[in-house]
């Protein structure tokens, strides 16, 4: 048994009232509260949820009990969770319901033809199989070295610090690391 389609209380109490149903698996099938929300209003209809005696939910309130009023009708409205109103174009069907969806419009096939384009565009570099940093500083040539003077902004020398003594590696390996790629990619 599901949520009908206004998400009236009745409907709600009688699902709740299925052996081994809790509110949030109720509040999942209505699209647009969560399960927070969801309790805050059937507490703002009346509602108490009695754990002894008679487990589930009671009508407390005064007054008519309002079976036939929606879910949505006592859900506060600055809920940061509430998002749509019920509906039936956005209500979540059962298993044995067939989900119809609406067809893109151009303007959206358009749009996610240019997202594709620009995550295959992206993916090569990023998915590269490139030798981590330490692969590539055990592969350094132990040749003759020389001592060279530089002089860098005083932000990328505490930066290039923090993460040598993170990374437990010398600052000259990094930076013949990072010359050596710089020279390859901008060297004719």
């Amino acid at each position: 048994m599901s949520v009908d389609q206004k998400a009236s209380i009745r409907s709600i109490l009688e699902v709740l009232a299925q052996e081994g149903v809790k509110t949030g698996d109720v509040a999942k099938q209505i699209p647009g509260i969560s399960e927070k929300p969801f309790r805050q209003a059937l507490k703002e209809a009346g509602y108490k949820f009695r754990n002894s005696g008679q487990k589930g939910w009671f009508f407390i309130g005064e007054g008519e009990e309002p079976l036939d009023k929606s879910i949505f009708d006592y859900v506060k409205s600055n809920s940061p969770k509430v998002h749509t109103p019920f509906t039936r174009s956005n209500q979540k069907f059962t298993a044995h319901s067939p989900i119809v969806h609406e067809p893109f419009t151009q303007d959206e096939i358009h749009m996610i033809k240019d997202m594709l384009k620009s995550w295959q565009e992206v993916t090569p570099t990023t998915q590269t199989n490139e030798p981590s940093l330490y692969d590539r500083v055990k592969q350094l040539p132990q040749s003759d070295k020389t001592r060279k003077t530089i002089v860098i902004d005083r932000v990328i020398g505490k930066r290039l610090d923090e993460f040598c003594e993170a990374e437990r590696i010398n600052k000259s390996d990094v930076l013949h690391v990072a010359l050596a790629d710089f020279l390859e990619k901008y060297e004719k």
